[in-house]
């Protein structure tokens, strides 16, 4: 797994071994950038569920201006710490370990607000949908924010979460990406 663009391309990161986590493959990484553009500047981005970081590190490395990681597994969030390593250890990067959702909440008391959200948890057990409706109380976002959720193709969300609307779901196998947009309250 490589970085794709920006400050960091080609950097290799670190990936998991076995099967208990899920990294986001390298073609719908590809394809999300593609869609959210390439210019990340001044954009204040949140990586939850974010085993080795690589979503969250692909937006840094495009000129993001901070970025969030929260993972709550200790294999995770060691990844995420030689990745983050392997990138020069950026000031601009903090890492959390919290139990999600309900992290949220300590992002949010911290006066956290963001520009763009990857949402990439474990399938089938509902923490997408979870998520999503923290998410659309609007409290950790800002206006006109992006929220990008992965989730299994057959797991089905709703068009609006709160303040979010789905903009549009793109599948990728048996991968599904929605993308939702902080709207007028």
């Amino acid at each position: 797994m490589r970085i794709i663009a920006g400050k960091h391309r080609g950097l290799r990161l670190a990936t998991p071994k076995g099967k208990r986590m899920r990294p986001t493959a390298e073609r719908v990484r590809e394809a999300i950038f593609n869609i959210v553009g390439y210019d990340l500047s001044d954009l204040w981005v949140l990586d939850l569920f974010a085993g080795t970081g690589a979503l969250g590190l692909e937006a840094l490395s495009r000129g993001a201006s901070f970025l969030v990681m929260v993972d709550q597994h200790p294999a995770a969030l060691r990844l995420i710490g030689r990745n983050l390593a392997a990138c020069g250890n950026p000031q601009k990067a903090k890492v959390y370990r919290l139990d999600l959702p309900r992290g949220l909440k300590q992002l949010t008391r911290q006066g956290y607000r963001f520009d763009l959200v990857f949402l990439d948890p474990p399938y089938e057990r509902g923490l997408s949908r979870r998520c999503l409706e923290q998410l659309g109380t609007g409290t950790l976002l800002n206006q006109n924010a992006t929220v990008i959720s992965e989730h299994a193709f057959e797991e089905s969300l709703t068009t609006t979460y709160g303040c979010l609307q789905r903009q549009t779901v793109r599948r990728y196998g048996n991968t599904a990406v929605s993308f939702y947009r902080r709207g007028d309250e």
